[in-house]
């Protein structure tokens, strides 16, 4: 009996796998038909292992199905993946997903959140850098290691030197050797402190929604509410602000917050080290098509902070509509839900 109970869940598993896949991945196909943009085999691949990752961590999460998340988000996010060709298989990993509670039109939904794992950015600057014929493996330059930065003479680069010691697990920067199609060689460093800003973005993209109990929902505040609660956000960002170095904004007094997720804190360098590389290669140039340009902007952090500004605020000031004019109602767009998801 307990075999045949284990051979339907399995079943039951790769059945609604399969459906969700189906749905969600025939519908990036269409986005990127309509992009003009090639979805290859592999993009295809990617788009795929995505839902599989996606649907693995929604199974794994308590009192959160499939049916809880919203599609539109979803359909983006695997979209992501398959124009940025980032595959959730890949060992070591070149992509993760976590879930979030947010609130869309006074309901609050799951949203599926995608971030770039470090042989993420690799595999980007491969399949994506202007002229770039090789990416070496990184250097993560420790505290205490002896490091040389590249020189400039002219159009020539003298080699950056580094010798590690062993005497620290800090990270202080990384180092992407590159090597370009006419043979140059050419270095892209991030150093750790800049990561302040990544986590300042962070920290403001968790507040979006954070009331302080002043008010039911940021929705529903007046003007005086709204005042209060920026007011207080404000507070919370300038005591970040005010730290000298990244490792001291982790353990400010608000950093065992729900400002700050629970990866910063755990495994802080971890996360430190994951930004440093995103930084490094983020600054090379790429040939992007329209699709994997508009995700790429999509993960920034800081766009994304302050797009989430632009929500907040929008429509907060009343203006003028002149009598003659005529106001057109925008047509709805409706986001298709797979009709297995409506039961």
């Amino acid at each position: 009996m307990a075999e045949k109970n284990e051979v339907a869940k399995k079943q039951e598993f790769t059945t609604g796998l399969s459906q969700w896949t189906n749905t969600i991945t025939g519908l990036v196909s269409r986005d990127f038909e309509q992009n003009g943009v090639q979805y290859d085999e592999y993009s295809k691949q990617c788009a795929m292992n995505a839902m599989g990752a996606i649907f693995q961590l929604v199974q794994n999460t308590d009192k959160v199905d499939m049916n809880n998340l919203n599609n539109s988000n979803l359909r983006e996010v695997v979209a992501q993946c398959a124009s940025l060709k980032l595959n959730a298989n890949a060992m070591p990993r070149e992509v993760f997903f976590q879930l979030r509670s947010k609130q869309v039109g006074g309901q609050w939904v799951k949203m599926v959140e995608m971030g770039v794992e470090g042989d993420g950015n690799d595999a980007m600057l491969r399949q994506f850098g202007n002229n770039v014929d090789t990416v070496y493996p990184v250097w993560l330059v420790k505290e205490g290691d002896d490091f040389t930065y590249p020189r400039r003479r002219g159009i020539d680069i003298e080699p950056a030197e580094w010798t590690p010691k062993g005497l620290s697990d800090k990270t202080v920067r990384v180092v992407y050797p590159v090597k370009l199609k006419d043979g140059t060689i050419d270095y892209l460093i991030a150093e750790r402190e800049p990561v302040r800003t990544n986590l300042i973005a962070h920290i403001r993209n968790n507040l979006m929604n954070e009331t302080f109990g002043i008010c039911e929902n940021r929705y529903k505040a007046t003007d005086k509410q709204k005042a209060e609660i920026k007011a207080k956000k404000e507070e919370i960002l300038s005591v970040f602000r005010a730290c000298e170095t990244v490792d001291d904004m982790l353990k400010c007094e608000y950093a065992v917050t729900p400002y700050v997720s629970a990866a910063w804190l755990d495994t802080p360098e971890s996360m430190i080290v994951r930004k440093m590389r995103n930084n490094a290669i983020k600054k090379f140039p790429k040939d992007l098509n329209s699709m994997a340009s508009n995700s790429l902007l999509q993960l920034d952090e800081t766009y994304k902070a302050s797009q989430e500004e632009i929500a907040q605020n929008e429509n907060s000031q009343e203006f003028a509509v002149e009598d003659e004019a005529v106001v057109a109602e925008s047509e709805a767009v409706e986001v298709e839900t797979p009709e297995f998801a409506k039961e």
